[in-house]
């Protein structure tokens, strides 16, 4: 069904509504142009990637549905940005589109830069959130506006929901690409229906299979940056100058098991189930980090120095191992539900954390490519 974005444009003594977006339907090729399938299956360093359960690729979108396009029109780019984005977040607020779709990519507003897309970050009517503690190392551009991902260009990203493996996380993300990569490198951004995802996960039974073992144990480890020159310091991952501020936010967090070790290193732990319950849909969903808190994540990646150990790992809240085709099976699916979204400059896409998983393909070192990133509570 399409749907227009009104905005009210001032003009002389009378006020006129105008569509500032419009909704693509049925076809949706022209937006996604000549993108191809992009390999999965063997790619270099990927948790799972030699399975025969993994897709050997995935594809640019064939529906409508997901995610949803809204192109802005003509109009937009005479309309007030901050207008924009008051009437996209009614649109897709509570009971919205968001619910319906998961995931919506925006394309062709008049967002450029980091304070523009912090400015329209800040006008949708939502709250900001910054949360300590998470696996992706990020730095700070404007306001609650940071780089969506600070790893190596060839790194791929398996799908992953951000801090679902803790117990405060984002209801939303604003994604906003800043620099598209040129066609044919690489950099494609991967997006997954969680609803189907769900589906899968029930009909392997997956779900009573973690519920049985009581859900699933987290255990974290981070350092210090007097004494480690990787990215996996409490400093940098919970945005804390001090063990007083760490402890505050980990108690506050309910977490478990703290302790901080001679080398001023702090380990912690938490057990959270595989499902949770959408808060506005009410629906059942897979929403947990399995597959991407396991160890075997960190210790394929070149660029995360495991020597000391892991900085996360899972297990059963048992205390049991999961097994190697257990991960499988769930990354056979994040994968096999993925779509292969090619941004442009500009484009912004929003995402239900919990409807929608993300994630990114590697591209070409030395290739301009940057997306920002905003967490909504």
């Amino acid at each position: 069904v399409g749907c227009l974005l009104f905005a009210y444009v001032r003009r002389r003594r009378s006020v006129r509504k105008v569509a500032v977006v419009r909704a693509v339907t049925g076809c949706v090729r022209a937006v996604y142009g000549d993108a191809r399938p992009v390999p999965v299956r063997g790619r270099a360093a990927l948790p799972s990637g030699e399975s025969t359960l993994l897709p050997e690729t995935i594809s640019p979108p064939t529906s409508a549905g997901f995610p949803l396009v809204l192109l802005a029109t003509e109009l937009a780019g005479t309309t007030d940005v901050l207008a924009c984005a008051r009437e996209v977040g009614k649109l897709l607020g509570s009971g919205g589109l968001l619910n319906l779709h998961g995931a919506v990519l925006l394309r062709g507003l008049p967002v450029r830069t980091p304070e523009d897309f912090g400015a329209f970050c800040a006008a949708l009517g939502w709250m900001p959130s910054k949360l300590g503690g998470g696996g992706t190392a990020r730095t700070v551009l404007a306001g609650n506006i940071r780089t969506a991902s600070d790893e190596p260009p060839e790194h791929t990203i398996e799908p992953h929901m951000d801090m679902a493996h803790n117990p405060t996380y984002p209801s939303k993300i604003g994604f906003m690409m800043l620099h598209g990569p040129p066609a044919g490198c690489g950099g494609e951004t991967v997006l997954v229906d969680m609803r189907l995802v769900t589906r899968d996960m029930k009909a392997l039974g997956l779900d009573r299979h973690f519920a049985s073992r009581g859900g699933v144990l987290y255990r974290k480890k981070l350092w210090s940056a007097e004494r480690a020159s990787h990215s996996f310091t409490w400093q940098r991952r919970f945005f804390a100058p001090s063990r007083q501020e760490v402890d505050a936010q980990l108690t506050r967090g309910g977490f478990n098991d703290i302790k901080w070790g001679d080398d001023e290193s702090v380990s912690y732990t938490n057990t959270l189930p595989v499902m949770t319950t959408h808060p506005e849909t009410q629906e059942p969903l897979w929403f947990n980090g399995v597959h991407t808190n396991h160890r075997d994540y960190f210790d394929l990646a070149p660029h995360i120095d495991t020597r000391d150990g892991s900085p996360f790992d899972t297990c059963y809240a048992d205390g049991g191992e999961i097994g190697a085709e257990t991960l499988a099976q769930v990354r056979a699916s994040m994968w096999g539900r993925a779509v292969a979204v090619t941004l442009q400059t500009g484009d912004i896409v929003i995402v239900d954390n919990l409807l929608a998983a993300h994630g990114r393909l590697g591209w070409t070192p030395g290739v301009p490519r940057m997306m920002l990133l905003n967490h909504f509570e």
